[in-house]
Formats: structure tokens, C-alpha cells, sequence
């Protein structure tokens, strides 16, 4: 008889009858928050991610959701099935279709054929990100949070931005000594937003397949983590993809945005130490970080 690694007996109960014992999948980070494996079941190829609670725990990405998003995660997991809805109905690039969940402990969705995005990055899917994050951003919210139901009103952002800043730097000891922490720890309170969005905290390359060819002889980008959305300043976004896209990819990636491109420089250094507390693409130099600057008027950036 075939298990499913790591769950108990009543949580699998219902779940598809698997035809193998399920295979160990390698987490690309030591710090992963899921332990994932390949299931072949009865009903189809599947993959199950099960929480790794004492990571979570440790986690100061999670941390960062949870403080600032109100995003309740791995509770959240028990709705999950709500955001595969989401955005296979307001987004623009393919996700896993959901089979089951449960709160705090897994995921078990359909498996996507195809191969993890590596560091060679076509342009077509740069204009498949472009046109996905175009989607997203039609849909507008006053209220921000998690990504279904956002409670939060929009006069709370720079408070809770603030306190949720000065959270995650004490989480981070005597890591964080850089001067300009003061400085921008006092502009936080002044970061007041109206636009709110659908964002993929933790969006990397990393988190996306290319799918089998289509029918048109192109490959498809395919979303496989949808665990960190929440409802966001659209500025934050904005700031996040500066940093994923290289210039040329950033430039690309403008030509097919169908939004206008927000100015956000007052904010922008809040968002950089937020994104960097959080540990959102690994970087420990917080001056290398903070100096970072997008391409503007026709000049690359360093990344």
C-alpha cells in the first residue's frame, strides 16, 4: 500500500489513490518552507508540498507576510483553493489546478509537464510576465491584505509598513547597522498609497516552469507557487520587478505593461528595505541593496 509522505492517515484518506510510492522532490533552498514530492496517482501526475512548520517559523520572508499582509500563513493554505481560482480567472499565465489542502500542514495540486526556468530567460516570457502582471493590475482594491476578502484600509499602510520595518530589522540583530536605516525608518510613516494590486511577494524566476509547447510551437510560462499573494501597493510591485528584471528585461517588459509606470522614488527606499528584510532574492549586503537604481530615462541599472 502507497502513502503520502508526512501526512496522517485521516488527511489522506481522501485523497486520489496513488499507483507508486511518491518520490522526493530537492528543495532549491535550504531555508524552503515546503517539503515537495512528485505523487503518480490513479486520477494523474500530482505534487504535495507539506509544510515545514519550524522553518516557517523561522522564516523571516514569512514573518514579513504575515506582519505587515495580515496573510495568516500556513494557515491560509485551507483557502488556497481560492487563489488557484483567482488567477486562472484574472491572470494570464497557466497554474497548477487544485486538488486538496489543509490548513497549516499541505497542498496537493496536478503536476505541470515542462522544465524549471533557468538563468537563460527568453524574451517571450518576459512579454508573458508583462502581459500576466497587466492582468493582475486591473484589478484595483481601496483595501489591502491578504489576497481574498483585504481588511486592511488604506490609511493603515504607512503605520503598519513602519512598525512591520522595525519588526523585521530586530528579527535581523546586529545584521542591520547601515546608517541609512534611520533615515528611511523615518520616511516610512510619509508612505501613503491609494493603488492596491494582486503581488506575488516572493515572485523569482525560480518560481516559474516552462511548460510543454503549445500547438503554435512556443513555450508557455507556467506559475507553479501560489502560496505569497496578497493585495499590495501596485508601487511595490513595481519595485520587486525592478529588482527580478534585468535592464534590458525591465525595458521589454515596460513595452508590454498596459499600465502607466508608477513613479514611486519618494517610497522607494521603504520598499527596498522591506523587500530586503524579507529576503525576497537572498541579498545580505544592505548597501549594495539600497543603492540599487532602476533603469531611468533610457540608462541601465548595475544588476
Amino acid at each position: 500500500m502507497f502513502t503520502y509522505p508526512l501526512l496522517t492517515a485521516a488527511e489522506q484518506a481522501s485523497l486520489p489513490k496513488l499507483i507508486a510510492q511518491p518520490s522526493a522532490i530537492p528543495n532549491k533552498f535550504e531555508d524552503s518552507t515546503h517539503r515537495l514530492f512528485y505523487c503518480q496517482t490513479a486520477d494523474g501526475e500530482m505534487v504535495l508540498k507539506v509544510c515545514n512548520q519550524a522553518t516557517i517559523a523561522k522564516s523571516h520572508f514569512w514573518l514579513g507576510a504575515n506582519h505587515l499582509f495580515a496573510a495568516d500563513f500556513p494557515n491560509s493554505l485551507g483557502t488556497i483553493h481560492l487563489t488557484h481560482h483567482f488567477l486562472q480567472k484574472n491572470g494570464a499565465l497557466t497554474v497548477p489546478d487544485f486538488v486538496a489542502a489543509s490548513a497549516n500542514r499541505f497542498v496537493l495540486s496536478r503536476f505541470l509537464a515542462g522544465n524549471d526556468v533557468g538563468t537563460e530567460i527568453a524574451d517571450q516570457w518576459v512579454i508573458q510576465l508583462a502581459e500576466h502582471i497587466s492582468c493582475l493590475h486591473q484589478s484595483t482594491y481601496h483595501s489591502w491584505g491578504k489576497l481574498h476578502a483585504p481588511p486592511l484600509a488604506a490609511h493603515e499602510w504607512a503605520s503598519r509598513l513602519h512598525d512591520s520595518l522595525v519588526f523585521l530589522t530586530k528579527q535581523h540583530d546586529t545584521l542591520i547597522a547601515d546608517p541609512l536605516l534611520a533615515e528611511v525608518l523615518a520616511q516610512a510613516p510619509h508612505c501613503h498609497e491609494t493603488e492596491f494590486v494582486p503581488m506575488m511577494l516572493d515572485l523569482r524566476w525560480d518560481q516559474f516552469r516552462d511548460s510543454q509547447i503549445n500547438d503554435s510551437g512556443d513555450h508557455d510560462l507556467a506559475l507553479l507557487d501560489l502560496d505569497a499573494f496578497v493585495i499590495a501597493p501596485r508601487a511595490l510591485d513595481l519595485v520587486l520587478l525592478e529588482y527580478v528584471l534585468t535592464p534590458a528585461q525591465l525595458a521589454l517588459f515596460k513595452q508590454h505593461y498596459t499600465r502607466t509606470w508608477l513613479d514611486h522614488t519618494v517610497n522607494t527606499p521603504c520598499y527596498q528595505l522591506l523587500l530586503f528584510l524579507m529576503n525576497v532574492l537572498g541579498e545580505t549586503d544592505l548597501a549594495t541593496w539600497m543603492q540599487f537604481k532602476p533603469l531611468v530615462a533610457g540608462k541601465a541599472s548595475p544588476n
